[in-house]
């Protein structure tokens, strides 16, 4: 099989099952901290009385944010999500470093791309609902170092990706990536994943 096919089918399937991942990071937080009916799908995680706890407590109100769910606990499960991504992606950039894994590669960039994403919600102003201003409103870590963080490890992924595998893996991967993601957010996932 040609290299950038592998790398472009890795990708399409490691897609989806990253988001799938990030998101069942939280809910795992939810379960282990006790929170109401908690609930997973395929590009949200949550609780019952998740968004009346966000409301109150990007409005300062603190007392009745925590009248629905303890703030740290809920900020420990934003972190796990991350972590979760910055672990596959780690993984995925060793394997790649260490023995130019096409499968490595894929697994790097499709975590690592959340972080595209997010970073374009910063750019525009509007950040309020990703885990990072969620971490940095319940643990007082700051979100924009996260941020950074994750789009310096992507724009070194992608780098290692040509640099290892080549142009048009590379290329292969971001395409196959942008291509499951909307197959995932827009079929996909609400019909497996409700």
């Amino acid at each position: 099989m040609k290299p950038w096919l592998a790398a472009a089918l890795w990708a399409a399937l490691l897609m989806p099952l990253g988001i799938v991942a990030h998101e069942a990071a939280h809910y795992v937080g939810y379960l282990i901290y006790g929170m109401p009916d908690p609930s997973l799908s395929y590009s949200y995680s949550g609780f019952a009385g998740l968004r009346d706890f966000w409301t109150a407590l990007k409005s300062g109100d603190r007392e009745a944010a925590a009248a629905i769910a303890d703030i740290q606990e809920v900020g420990v499960t934003a972190l796990l999500g991350v972590l979760t991504t910055f672990t596959f992606g780690g993984i995925g950039l060793a394997l790649l470093i260490a023995r130019r894994s096409v499968f490595g590669g894929a697994l790097a960039f499709t975590s690592l791309f959340r972080f595209a994403a997010i970073g374009l919600l910063y750019a525009i102003g509007n950040p309020e609902n990703s885990d990072e201003a969620h971490i940095a409103i319940t643990l007082g870590i700051p979100g924009v170092p996260l941020l950074l963080a994750g789009v310096f490890a992507l724009l070194f992924t992608t780098w290692r990706l040509g640099r290892d595998l080549g142009l048009w893996a590379m290329l292969a991967i971001f395409g196959a990536t942008l291509g499951s993601l909307a197959l995932w957010m827009g079929v996909l996932g609400p019909v497996l994943m409700p």
